[in-house]
């Protein structure tokens, strides 16, 4: 019988972000939506920064779905173009630009399931494989090409004066070259999408060790973050971690029971003696069990019932979702995504996000729909 195997995997994620120490405003943006995630860096003029790395995230998340490293070179490009017609719009958002890093799966050209990545400027996305930390992506900075040049080290390139000067980045130029990278995806990986607030103050060391160190995504973001504000915080510091899952199926080309040996006919094996031991067994305790076993399934079945009766509207990876269950969950019964929209937290009014981050209750899935669709228009 031949088997064929097939991967399957699935990405999940949480970040966290800080203003810093020092930094007036927090110029660091990130968001996942539909599979797809993102981080900028922006930079340039009072608001500038903020407006270039909030355009640029959601730039690419309403793109749609990024299929492959096409379509992801298309997204970025697209938000490039994004950000320069707004800065040409507002003068006082004339120079405005943003690093950018986007990480999403695609279906690979050899029909499997691949983990693409995409970068501009000097946000770093890190591959954290067993215990070995590695960055994927490459700085395009001033300092960074100094050292691929042999003329720096990167000590010496972490004390650089110029260190912050990028040579590509979105917003300043039409013709943007976007890098790219094609990754085979491994259960138990861990991905690192950050600012370069968080690998200026912590060194990859200590970003691997808090990477493994916990099982919640949202405990590593905010370690690495609180981290690297404990040791400097001289800069806007942003964590995006993201944890690759794999299953693995087998698909049968050929029906086992075409290679099945016959079996000779069955033949009662009972004899009286036997027979008459069943007879006398003492049976009770078996009922009682059997009865006890019922009644725990019944109870958990009343639970997960109760868990499941109910609709919400809620955050979902930087937007909004519909859910069914109860809001913080019963037990171990958590609520499930019923359906995921186009629309960003970001986009809400204040007093509306806090509704939804606070996740608001709802008697239908109906009238969750209309909630959604007022708060849209």
């Amino acid at each position: 019988m031949s088997k064929k195997i097939r991967e399957n995997s699935y990405i999940s994620a949480a970040g966290a972000t800080h203003i810093g120490q020092v930094r007036q405003t927090n110029q660091d943006n990130f968001a996942s939506r539909a599979g797809i995630h993102v981080l900028a860096d922006g930079m340039g003029g009072h608001q500038g920064g903020e407006v270039a790395s909030l355009e640029a995230t959601s730039t690419i998340l309403e793109s749609g779905k990024i299929d492959s490293i096409a379509d992801m070179v298309k997204s970025v490009s697209k938000a490039n173009q994004a950000i320069i017609k707004r800065s040409k719009k507002d003068e006082t958002l004339l120079g405005m630009g943003t690093t950018v890093c986007v990480l999403t799966e695609i279906l690979g050209s050899d029909g499997e399931i691949k983990i693409a990545i995409a970068n501009v400027g000097d946000s770093r996305v890190y591959r954290l494989g067993g215990s070995e930390l590695t960055q994927v992506t490459h700085d395009h900075s001033l300092v960074a090409d100094l050292v691929r040049a042999g003329e720096l080290t990167q000590e010496e390139a972490s004390r650089h004066p110029q260190r912050n000067i990028l040579t590509r980045a979105l917003g300043i130029e039409q013709d943007l070259v976007i890098d790219t990278w094609e990754l085979t995806p491994v259960s138990g990986d861990r991905y690192l999408l950050c600012s370069d607030g968080l690998f200026n103050e912590i060194d990859d060391d200590k970003i691997a060790e808090i990477l493994m160190v916990d099982e919640d995504l949202e405990k590593i973001a905010q370690n690495l973050v609180t981290t690297a504000l404990k040791a400097g915080g001289n800069d806007n510091v942003t964590a995006l971690v993201l944890s690759v899952k794999t299953e693995t199926k087998q698909e049968n080309e050929s029906w086992f029971l075409n290679e099945m040996v016959p079996y000779p006919a069955f033949k009662p094996l009972l004899n009286q003696s036997f027979d008459q031991e069943i007879r006398n067994f003492d049976w009770k305790p078996i009922a009682i069990c059997l009865s006890t076993l019922f009644l725990i399934v019944s109870v958990f079945t009343a639970i997960g019932l109760y868990a499941r009766n109910g609709w919400f509207v809620g955050e979902y990876n930087g937007g909004v979702a519909i859910y069914k269950g109860q809001p913080q969950g019963v037990l171990w019964f958590e609520p499930t995504v019923e359906r995921k929209t186009q629309i960003s937290i970001l986009d809400l009014s204040e007093e509306t996000r806090q509704i939804v981050v606070e996740s608001i209750s709802m008697d239908s899935f109906e009238e969750a729909e209309r909630f959604v669709k007022a708060i849209k228009n």
